[in-house]
């Protein structure tokens, strides 16, 4: 028994060690402020339906959103596993699940896939909305990211 409160120990170590809010790349930022969505450390149904309401009003994460700049259509990915190594993310899947929203819609429903490829840990998926400035000096890109949270076939 307390073995396995160690193993779910580790793991929820391991999960937590991964800094959503840092930069996923260059010039990346947490920008993007999700005010309905997955709550984090919550199981989704594959082919449920997820609820995401979003602006880019200033967050604890960015005071400064470049609100001056337009954000280009949005895109909705899974990622698996995600982890950091030096600079970059590194994931064992990513997944495009919802492209081409208008920042205006302020709103998209996007369905979590029910055929999910096969990965190593199913608890440990991200939810990341995204956004570029292409009028931005440097072409930034905004974000937000979601989870991790468990999707149960």
């Amino acid at each position: 028994m307390k073995f396995a409160a160690i193993v779910a120990s580790l793991l929820a170590t391991s999960a937590a060690a991964f800094d959503k809010y840092q930069p996923w790349g260059k010039r990346d930022y947490a920008c993007v402020n999700v005010y309905q969505g997955i709550p984090d450390n919550s199981t989704v149904a594959a082919g449920q339906t997820v609820h995401l309401r979003f602006n880019r009003a200033p967050t604890t994460h960015c005071s400064d959103p470049l609100i001056k700049y337009p954000g280009d259509n949005y895109t909705v990915f899974l990622y698996n596993n995600p982890v950091r190594n030096l600079d970059t993310i590194h994931f064992d899947q990513q997944i495009k699940i919802a492209g081409n929203i208008p920042e205006s819609a302020g709103a998209v429903d996007v369905k979590i896939p029910k055929n999910l490829p096969k990965v190593k840990d199913g608890s440990v998926w991200y939810l990341r909305l995204g956004t570029s400035l292409s009028t931005a000096p440097q072409m930034p890109t905004l974000y937000n990211a979601a989870g991790p949270f468990t999707i149960t076939s």
